[in-house]
């Protein structure tokens, strides 16, 4: 019996595993052409990181409350490679929740990193014109609610005999914790450059 309860959980494992997709960029990763897009320079690319509450379809309302990065939130910037482009193409393309879209190890190793003040803002200072991308993860305490029926109104006549019963709901809130994932393309054209953006 113990033997065929263990092969029931490999073979659920495995099942799960199957369920998973992953890929990866096919594209050459040039190394040297990523590591130059990332030389000094004297540009600058500051602005504030901040998201918004989903709503129930999935979608960010814009009048929705916003969330601001807690201080310390890493904020990534990635030169836009040829082989960056493919990756993004492919998540923008394929990415749900059965299926993952990773770049190389080597790959994400040539990136840059701010962490956020108070206020969520960050800055990247000493680039190159050119294009890059940046990307964070803000996580927030949202506000959701549920509706729960807590009693009922009866009804009578005028001779005192019961006609029906009205439900009465009540509205309770909650919070929980969630996280976005919030980005943006950002182009330097000139050296000296200062870009301002909301991300």
């Amino acid at each position: 019996m113990k033997k065929i309860f263990t092969l029931f959980i490999l073979i659920w494992g495995f099942i799960c595993l199957e369920a998973q997709n992953t890929y990866y960029p096919q594209a050459f990763f040039d190394k040297k052409l990523a590591r130059d897009m990332l030389g000094f320079g004297n540009s600058t690319i500051e602005g504030v990181a901040s998201t918004k509450q989903k709503n129930n379809w999935g979608i960010k309302p814009l009048l929705g409350e916003k969330h601001y990065a807690p201080k310390g939130t890493v904020i990534m910037l990635f030169p836009v490679t040829p082989y960056f482009e493919e990756f993004y193409d492919m998540r923008r393309k394929y990415e749900n929740k059965k299926t993952t879209v990773y770049m190389s190890e080597e790959a994400f190793k040539y990136r840059v990193e701010a962490l956020t003040d108070d206020h969520g803002r960050f800055k990247f200072e000493k680039l190159k014109p050119g294009k890059y991308y940046l990307e964070t993860i803000v996580n927030f305490t949202a506000t959701a609610s549920y509706q729960q029926q807590t009693g009922t109104s009866d009804a009578y006549n005028g001779y005192g005999a019961y006609l029906y019963s009205t439900p009465i709901y009540s509205t309770f809130f909650y919070g929980y914790s969630a996280a976005n994932r919030e980005s943006k393309f950002v182009e330097i054209k000139q050296d000296g450059e200062l870009k301002e953006i909301k991300l």
